[in-house]
């Protein structure tokens, strides 16, 4: 008699498969957290820094009657979609306290609001004063936003000098290169085969003229993530994602493994977003943040300091106030553009006048996802076609040559773009992986955060099966949201 299936597998074969989603988990430190989990999840507070923020959510989330207004506040809007869906069983009445706590923060932020708030922070209670009808009150001498109230979304690592990342004004000119984003439903997924193809936010079909009083010499032209499949390469090459070439073949490896295991399958390379910094690789980011130096005030004490630093990483660095920075944040590598711009990010460089790093990674956002979380999956879909040769900008031998080539990454994918979705958190797709890692511990002896997960799904790149189980748990989701 023969074995019974389950899905098309046995339980022996489906046990196996479980075996092969564990991964070896390296201890991660609230350091680390900073880096991965952060990318997850990004986080406003600023009491003690945002890694000490991370661990108030998950102490307020681990108690027995949680303040979820209060998490909601700590996270903001950028987060409370995330965290919602990441807590399993949450109710109506704590949803709906996450987000108005959110929106509180984010209504605080306006311009009008902001006075409102910074008013009644300044209240407080003289105990040593006695006296009815308001006397015993007065107000505290006015102090400078913080780190969260000028850059809720994380855009920069260090305080940002008394300018809200909300006032932030971008000019740009859409060059209407892009074909329409085509809305596209959770349930078209169901029995298709999902690869995650993790993405900058960056916007495509943009030139980015200046920012704020900064206006730029030479516009900045924007190649785009999530929106790469749709854009000229997309168009003329049917290219539906570009990426170092050791990423582009995992990617064509894992997809032509999917398809044999899913006898036949659809595969579907699924846009999961990163934090803003992941930006920083993208020439375009390095673009605009030459251009912003040109605005800047900077000393030729704090340039020789800067280029020092710069010269130590790449010996053949032209220095900050060269008039030829624009080329070579253009023409470097993506390791020395990022360390260029992280450079930038540091609070002595911030105090000696170098521009915000968060402009610049602002200025080449897509504007549909300045505010969306790290981790959210959907944005972007596209079937891979397994058949087609990859495409490289400077191909070896009789390899085929992009016609569009991207400006950072060296190697293309080709397939069909088939829409965009309501995105959702990661492990609601990835269902598979995270569940293979339940229960287990790190090194240190404790549950497993979203920041081993997040880098488990990267170094694992799973093919997952959209079963009508996982469909499930992501149209509940999105149910709740509307609610």
């Amino acid at each position: 008699m023969a074995e019974e299936t389950i899905q098309g597998g046995t339980a022996d074969q489906w046990a196996e498969y479980a075996k092969s989603l564990a991964v070896d988990i390296p201890e991660i430190t609230w350091k680390d957290v900073g880096n991965v989990a952060l990318d997850f999840t990004p986080i406003i507070g600023d009491i003690k820094g945002g890694y000490e923020t991370v661990k108030m959510i998950g102490d307020e989330l681990a108690k027995d009657d949680p303040n979820y207004a209060l998490i909601g506040i700590l996270g903001g809007v950028g987060a409370a979609a995330t965290i919602i869906g990441l807590v399993p069983g949450i109710g109506d009445v704590a949803q709906k306290a996450i987000m108005a706590g959110a929106r509180s923060v984010a209504d605080s932020a306006s311009k009008v609001g902001r006075g409102a708030l910074d008013f009644a922070q300044r209240i407080e209670v003289d105990q040593n004063a006695l006296g009815a009808l308001g006397g015993n009150i007065r107000l505290k001498p006015a102090s400078k936003a913080n780190k969260a109230d000028l850059d809720p979304l994380g855009y920069q690592n260090t305080r940002m000098n008394d300018a809200y990342l909300a006032d932030t004004d971008v000019r740009f000119t859409d060059l209407n290169e892009n074909l329409p984003r085509q809305p596209m439903s959770w349930e078209e997924t169901e029995g298709k085969v999902v690869l995650p193809f993790y993405g900058d936010r960056t916007s495509g079909g943009l030139l980015v003229e200046g920012v704020n009083d900064v206006n730029f010499d030479t516009p900045v032209y924007t190649e785009a993530g999530v929106d790469f499949m749709r854009g000229r390469a997309a168009q003329t090459d049917n290219a539906i994602w570009a990426s170092d070439q050791n990423i582009i073949d995992r990617i064509d490896k894992q997809a032509a493994k999917a398809t044999e295991q899913f006898e036949g399958a659809d595969v579907i390379g699924l846009t999961g977003s990163m934090a803003p910094d992941a930006n920083d690789f993208a020439t375009m980011t390095g673009g605009a943040m030459a251009e912003l130096i040109k605005g800047a005030k900077i000393t030729k004490k704090s340039a020789k300091e800067f280029d020092e630093i710069m010269k130590a990483i790449d010996p053949d660095f032209v220095g900050v106030l060269s008039p030829k920075i624009r080329e070579w944040a253009a023409t470097t590598t993506s390791p020395k553009r990022k360390s260029f711009i992280r450079l930038m990010d540091s609070a002595p460089m911030q105090a000696k006048g170098f521009p915000s790093p968060a402009l610049a990674r602002y200025s080449v956002t897509d504007p549909t996802q300045i505010d969306m979380p790290a981790g959210m999956f959907g944005l972007g879909a596209a079937k891979i076609d397994t058949e087609a040769p990859l495409m490289f900008n400077t191909p070896k031998g009789n390899l085929p040559k992009t016609n569009v080539p991207h400006s950072t990454y060296n190697t293309q994918i080709a397939g069909q773009y088939l829409g965009s979705l309501p995105p959702v958190p990661q492990g609601l797709v990835f269902r598979d992986v995270y569940d293979a890692m339940e229960g287990q511990l790190d090194k240190r002896g404790l549950p497993l955060n979203e920041a081993n997960k997040t880098y488990a799904i990267k170094m694992k790149m799973p093919a997952q099966k959209i079963t009508p189980e996982i469909l499930e748990g992501i149209l509940d989701y999105r149910a709740r949201l509307e609610r």
